[in-house]
């Protein structure tokens, strides 16, 4: 569903009750203002070029200028619906926060405070939660719906609330971008603004956000407000300078988002991501089996990377990498046919080997007949996955060196093995 309908109905409901518009500050925070970051190569301002690069939208926190009305009287709820393309597709991600979420993970500023009338600021720390998963950036950019919003309390209010905020899987990461959940989402966002008594703390609708790498501040102070281009993100929270100890903003609710920039996923540590772990687990398994069974498992998981949300010099370097690993493990568990059936026969009578036979990297080693000899730790290296990993680190460096344009290797490789 597409964010400018979801925009159009919350002017409407805002006209509806009479609500004047105000301009409310909505700022980006580039690099220049940002110090002691957690991530600091994440946020560094560096430029989102399509297929060169990944972006990660990151929920920072939120910040409530008085967290009593939150635990007494009101019900909090954020609220972030992502749009982008993937593939050539739209895709969108709904993502929601309930009151027991949000509640939760709320801690009082000033903890020690009086018992008064005055407000109690209140920050809800939420660094680890990803609105958008890691996804390739492409030519389109993102944009994103973002509201924080105040309900009465009332069961009813109450269960559409939590509804949400556990739909989303906010705690487990982003939901699956199925435009069915999209709706469900979008459905049950209509019926809490048509409540009476609902009123959005925080909400903007934002375009544009893959030019640079940065913090987005989303917040409901007059947009002239005193504090317009002179905040500073400071170890992922906002504060009037660019200290540590510099005191933090409180007076006012907003949200901090960090659009994060990666250069690649690949580690040269070697850390297996989760992403193939559980399938390259199948394929050393499957090498206690019958002849045959791993070169099925190792061709599911080629098919796997190859659909993946990876660049394309990334997926040239994790399919090459894995590739590689795979004729290792043949030849040390003593399975060469299972190597043999990869790189020397093909659905198109072609072979591995002849399809990289320009391609040195990967030529020599799978043209070796002899098994290698492995120490114990490079044999656990094998079996987790790490080593590929530290491999396709190898090789995404030797491809850049060598000009090989960015696909040319995937596409090389899998052009022997199945149709793409």
């Amino acid at each position: 569903m597409p964010l400018w309908d979801i925009f159009n109905f919350s002017e409407a409901v805002k006209k509806a009750r009479g609500a004047q518009s105000v301009p409310k500050l909505v700022e980006w925070i580039d690099a220049s203002r940002i110090r002691h970051d957690p991530d600091p190569q994440l946020v560094d301002g560096k430029e989102f070029k399509p297929g060169e690069c990944y972006f990660t939208l990151r929920l920072s926190g939120l910040h409530l200028a008085d967290s009593r009305r939150f635990t007494q009287e009101l019900m909090p709820l954020f609220l972030c619906l992502a749009e982008f393309r993937s593939r050539g597709k739209p895709r969108t991600l709904p993502f929601a926060l309930g009151p027991h979420q949000i509640r939760d993970r709320l801690k009082e500023i000033q903890p020690n405070a009086s018992d008064d009338e005055k407000p109690r600021p209140g920050w809800v720390e939420l660094r680890d939660i990803e609105i958008v998963p890691l996804m390739p950036m492409s030519l389109a950019s993102l944009e994103a719906f973002i509201g924080l919003y105040a309900m009465p309390t009332n069961d009813i209010a109450f269960t559409l609330l939590n509804v949400m905020g556990s739909v989303s899987g906010a705690l487990g990461g982003t939901l699956a971008p199925a435009l069915a959940v999209a709706e469900k989402v979008y459905s049950g966002f209509n019926e809490l603004l048509g409540i009476k008594g609902v009123t959005p703390q925080v909400e903007t609708l934002h375009g544009g956000m893959l030019k640079n790498s940065g913090y987005l501040l989303v917040s409901n102070a007059p947009e002239n407000s005193k504090h317009k281009g002179k905040l500073f993100v400071v170890g992922a929270r906002l504060r009037e300078g660019e200290q540590l100890n510099s005191p933090l903003v409180t007076d006012f609710d907003y949200c901090l988002l960090a659009v994060q920039r990666r250069e690649t996923v690949i580690e040269a540590s070697g850390t297996a991501p989760d992403i193939l772990g559980a399938q390259w687990d199948e394929v050393i398994e499957a090498f206690n089996g019958s002849d045959g069974v791993a070169l099925d498992a190792f061709r599911k998981l080629q098919r796997t990377i190859y659909a993946a949300e990876l660049t394309l010099r990334d997926r040239d370097a994790v399919l090459a990498g894995y590739l590689l690993e795979f004729d290792k493990a043949a030849k040390v568990f003593g399975k060469p046919k299972e190597a043999e059936g990869l790189s020397r026969s093909g659905s198109r009578g072609s072979s591995a080997l002849s399809a990289v036979s320009k391609i040195p990297e990967i030529y020599g080693p799978l043209a070796r007949q002899e098994a290698p000899v492995l120490s114990d730790k490079e044999t656990e290296k094998l079996r987790s996955g790490a080593s590929a990993w530290a491999r396709a680190a190898d090789l995404q460096a030797a491809f850049a060196r060598g000009g090989k344009p960015a696909g040319s290797v995937s596409n090389a490789i899998m052009r022997s093995q199945i149709d793409v």
